[in-house]
């Protein structure tokens, strides 16, 4: 199996969990079970507690760094742009909430991207809930034309609300234009969608992109140029165990090449970024996990070559992002969880196995950072990321 099959399986694994996490009543996003294999039945997907749990924090926490930049003002619409985003259905929420607020781009290979891109093509709850025109560049059997409909069903908990609190309101599917552009034409067809280095972007909206690349060719400013992608506009990179699956010096440039072209007199200066990935602590839990991972074929270079919350940080400033702060999931859920919050989990699932549940989260991390600082003050973010200064941080 090649390193990039094993790689896109990894998003299957990340579903599984979330399903999993989501049928044991830790948070409500029915969306996920559209995109699991047939092959498997979300009746018969279960997960150990303290893996549960975890995912819940992890989905928690993102969440929340991603809420918090979204609700802050501003004088112009927001981007993010999620790296390796895979099966995730957090767009699908977000857009029908923010409307023309927000530019959602989703970067994935290109196999992933067209996938995705007809799971859309075939579900109207997922198509309804990208405001405005559709255009599809994948090869597809006939789509049926959009049929808009509302939906008074509540699909979400928001993550600035207690998870799991009941009568948050619904979120509304949005109305929107009839009719798709759809380009149903073979992949190796001359009119194909993919671009210079090969990009494709098999999806674009007013307000959504998919796009199927290869990441590591998105190591210059010219390269990141991607349909849609607006650098005047305040941006948010989401990388949720993606980056950290290219060799260090690959997720480097482009994590550079981003800031680069984030920066200069007609760009925003306004780039944040939200990271989960695993680190091994140097010790022997540390080692156990990467033995296993390779056993199954999947390197994580990252994990070794910054091994600690702060080695990560300062992996960040060093790149350009002046404002950064860390913290392990261990952390985050004893300190970002509140007493209500985590009264309700509590009672889901009994964690008998609260010291493994401990060192397994204490092994994953979530980092954020911004290019925008406040002068003068010690690591504190500002603009559209001023709210992230009210995180407790480990680091």
């Amino acid at each position: 199996m090649s390193r990039n099959k094993v790689i896109q399986d990894t998003d299957g694994d990340a579903l599984v969990s979330k399903v999993a996490a989501e049928k044991a009543g830790y948070y409500h996003d029915p969306l996920l079970k559209l995109f699991l294999p047939s092959k498997i039945d979300a009746a018969d997907v279960h997960k150990l507690p303290p893996f549960n749990r975890g995912t819940y924090v992890r989905v928690m926490a993102v969440s929340k760094l991603i809420d918090r930049f979204l609700a802050v003002p501003s004088e112009t619409k927001k981007q993010i742009i999620s790296l390796g985003a895979g099966s995730d259905t957090r767009p699908f929420y977000l857009l029908p909430q923010y409307g023309s607020n927000l530019t959602y781009h989703e970067l994935d290979f290109a196999v992933s991207a067209r996938r995705k891109a007809e799971l859309i093509a075939k579900h109207d709850v997922l198509k309804n809930a990208i405001p405005g025109h559709i255009e599809y560049d994948i090869h597809t059997p006939e789509i049926p034309p959009r049929q808009r409909r509302w939906s008074s069903s509540r699909l979400y908990v928001s993550s600035r609300e207690p998870a799991l609190q009941s009568g948050s309101g619904p979120h509304q599917l949005p109305t929107g234009s009839t009719g798709i552009n759809t380009h149903a034409h073979p992949r190796n067809s001359s009119s194909s969608a993919a671009g210079p280095h090969g990009f494709e972007t098999p999806l674009k909206s007013p307000s959504y992109y998919i796009h199927g690349v290869d990441l590591r060719h998105l190591i210059t400013p010219t390269s990141v140029q991607l349909p849609g992608i607006d650098f005047s506009l305040p941006t948010l990179i989401v990388s949720e165990c993606c980056l950290c699956y290219l060799e260090t010096d690959e997720s480097d440039a482009v994590l550079a090449a981003l800031i680069r072209a984030f920066t200069g007199p007609s760009a925003s200066n306004q780039l944040g970024i939200v990271s989960y990935e695993p680190f091994s602590s140097d010790d022997q839990f540390g080692k156990v996990m990467v033995h296993n991972l390779a056993l199954r074929g999947i390197s994580i270079p990252t994990m070794m070559a910054f091994p600690t919350l702060q080695s990560q940080v300062s992996r960040l400033r060093g790149l350009g992002f002046k404002a950064t702060a860390a913290g392990d999931l261990k952390y985050v859920h004893d300190t970002w969880v509140s007493g209500d919050e985590m009264h309700k989990i509590n009672s889901l699932e009994i964690l008998d196995e609260l010291e493994e549940f401990d060192l397994l989260v204490s092994h994953y991390g979530i980092y954020w950072g911004s290019t925008a600082h406040v002068p003068d003050a010690p690591n504190r973010f500002a603009g559209p990321f001023e709210a992230w200064n009210n995180f407790p941080r480990q680091i």
